[in-house]
């Protein structure tokens, strides 16, 4: 009895000859198939470059299924075909759809020019003409990959580039502008959050700005200086970011930006605001939040020269009466309420007011004044600033 596998792969190998001779057939086959798929069907890629595309495609499976020799110039078509769709615009799940349309066609073409009494002996191959064709639709889909990674890289290149020009510039350039609002997707005239990471937190935005995308809210993270920023378009009538989109998001947030020109401030400012506070702290912290640490950290001799006028009379108490007089001055300063502070430290009343009268006594100053508060303000950043360098 012959070798049922043996005489398969000969016969194969006269229906890959005949197939190759009626090569333009196959691609027609593949091309009306192809006709009915967008964005294929709507032409985004040229008609000459698709017939070429597919013969060289039918032709490599036909050669690769008969084990024949593959011209040099057909080697390399299943990567050129994936770098190229890339930048035709054509999605990654059409684009191995259409690839694996290769198999329909080749075994449709197979079955026209066999004989049925041979019908068996060519099912036996089946799985060999299906695996030629997912190893090339392999090959393509890796190819693509590739070319979307350094195309994305590229782009993203040149979003961070033009930011940092809009930052150069302060925002005073109209083309720059211009430019930073068209690469973004973003209105030059809208209004915009933006977020700087502290520094010990190098990528909490990164999840965020996904988030957002998901959302179809356009955003933009880079790293500014080793710092990560985002920068997200509100919503239009919105009066600020919505809560959820950085709630719990170590970071600080400038004020909002009043069009693409108004940038560079705002980032500024929220880079100032994220270099006083640390991923433990949590956040998002503003403005109006961190001013006197802000303060401390950007005039440092004047904030130093108020520490030391301030607090040496209490720094020269106990260790212990120290901690108290300062937690309760720093609850009193956050809520400017004696309730408040009693439940959050829990001690009575009295106590709280007689820690406030024993640090008004030390140090001159009565933090139920509010110019007073705000010296002991920027005093206690300095202390913690202090502290921290130390």
């Amino acid at each position: 009895m012959p070798d049922l596998e043996v005489m398969s792969a000969g016969q194969l190998r006269d229906l890959v000859h005949a197939c190759l001779t009626d090569l333009d057939e196959l691609v027609d086959d593949f091309l009306a198939e192809l006709s009915a798929i967008e964005p294929y069907a709507s032409g985004a890629v040229p008609e000459d470059e698709l017939r070429h595309d597919a013969a060289a495609s039918i032709e490599f499976l036909l050669r690769t299924i008969a084990g024949l020799p593959v011209p040099q110039r057909l080697e390399n078509s299943c990567e050129r075909i994936g770098r190229r769709r890339v930048h035709l615009g054509v999605p990654l799940d059409v684009l191995l759809r259409a690839v694996r349309l290769d198999f329909r066609v080749l075994w449709s073409a197979f079955l026209r020019r066999v004989d049925p009494s041979e019908l068996p002996r060519m099912v036996h191959n089946t799985v060999r003409v299906w695996d030629v064709v997912e190893d090339y639709s392999t090959g393509v889909h890796m190819a693509y990959a590739k070319e979307a990674d350094a195309l994305a890289g590229e782009r993203e290149h040149e979003r961070s580039r033009l930011v940092d020009s809009l930052l150069a510039t302060r925002g005073r350039d109209a083309q720059i502008v211009a430019q930073v609002a068209q690469v973004l997707d973003m209105d030059p005239k809208g209004r915009f959050l933006v977020a700087a990471a502290p520094s010990d937190a190098p990528r909490p935005l990164r999840q965020v700005a996904d988030q957002l995308r998901a959302s179809a809210v356009p955003v933009h993270v880079q790293t500014i200086d080793r710092r990560q920023i985002l920068i997200a378009e509100l919503p239009p009538r919105s009066h600020g970011a919505p809560a959820r989109w950085l709630d719990g998001v170590p970071c600080g947030i400038g004020p909002i930006a009043d069009g693409l020109a108004d940038l560079p401030r705002a980032l500024w400012i929220s880079v100032e605001v994220a270099a006083t506070t640390s991923a433990g702290q949590g956040g998002p912290h503003r403005l109006v939040e961190r001013w006197a640490h802000v303060v401390a950290a950007r005039s440092p001799e004047i904030s130093a020269a108020l520490r030391d006028e301030v607090l040496p009379s209490v720094d020269a108490t106990t260790p212990h009466e120290r901690e108290r007089l300062f937690e309760t001055v720093r609850a009193y300063l956050k809520s400017g309420s004696i309730s408040a502070v009693a439940n959050e430290i829990f001690c009575h009343r009295n106590t709280v007011l007689n820690r406030l009268h024993r640090f008004a006594e030390l140090t001159g100053r009565d933090v139920t004044r509010p110019e007073h508060a705000a010296a002991v303000l920027v005093a206690l950043a300095s202390d913690e600033h202090r502290d921290d360098q130390t």
